[in-house]
């Protein structure tokens, strides 16, 4: 059953959150879950529906006869400890505003699977899980990734091509490859007109020769201030 916890918070907690949840991820992958999608959502300013997206397949639970969005108390009992102590132990410590900030558990596939949503996206349910979770799949493996760590991608093409090879070697058609690397470049943390710079790049409508979406990536991961991070983001 996939579960989504959903940390309501400022993007800035949501930076961090995430760097946090990258690392359980792969320790979790393969014995607690199976599979996840790590996405961010925010805005300037700050919208109350602002969150980081933790939807994790988890293998042990089973959805109930009568679903609904928000988990009952009886479903969150059944979390793996570990997974539910970390996202409310992580909660308590990073969450600020105690009016906006909030966790809530909620169920993933009945979220989605509404008209509105699968119009969309242009897929059934099982599909949109595959290519979020392949892209977030994705987008962890590139943040860490030794040239992301040091710092030493060439510049913004190689950055592209390289996302786009594995969104190309993982997904089959069109379409999940066109929400597969939108999900990617969503986990990490690039805005809606930098993926569309990336994704110029690849139309070859743009060189990629800067270093502008490498620069707004580098400053995220070594901060969480997204204001400095979308000023190094100035290409010409």
């Amino acid at each position: 059953m996939w579960i989504h916890f959903n940390f309501l918070c400022n993007v800035d907690t949501q930076i961090r959150l995430h760097k946090i949840f990258r690392s359980r991820i792969s320790k979790w992958e393969g014995s607690l879950i199976n599979g996840c999608v790590l996405t961010y959502h925010f805005g300037f300013p700050r919208n109350p529906s602002d969150s980081l997206y933790l939807c994790l397949n988890i293998p042990s639970m089973s959805p109930p006869t009568n679903r609904s969005l928000l988990l009952s108390e009886e479903q969150i009992a059944q979390l793996p400890i570990e997974i539910q102590n970390t996202a409310t132990e992580l909660s308590s410590r990073y969450f600020v505003n105690h009016e906006l900030d909030k966790l809530q558990i909620r169920d993933y596939e009945f979220d989605i699977n509404k008209p509105e949503t699968l119009s969309l996206y242009n897929a059934s349910v099982e599909e949109i899980l595959n290519f979020a979770s392949k892209g977030t799949e994705i987008a962890i493996e590139l943040l860490n990734n030794d040239r992301t760590k040091s710092q030493t991608w060439r510049n913004d093409k190689e950055l592209a091509s390289v996302i786009n090879q594995l969104v190309h070697e993982r997904l089959i058609t069109d379409n999940e490859r066109h929400w597969g690397l939108h999900f990617a470049c969503n986990s990490m943390c690039f805005t809606t007109n930098i993926e569309g710079y990336l994704r110029s790049i690849l139309s070859q409508s743009s060189s990629g020769e800067g270093y502008w979406a490498l620069g707004y990536l580098d400053e995220i991961e070594k901060g969480a201030d997204i204001i400095e991070a979308l000023r190094r983001f100035t290409p010409v």
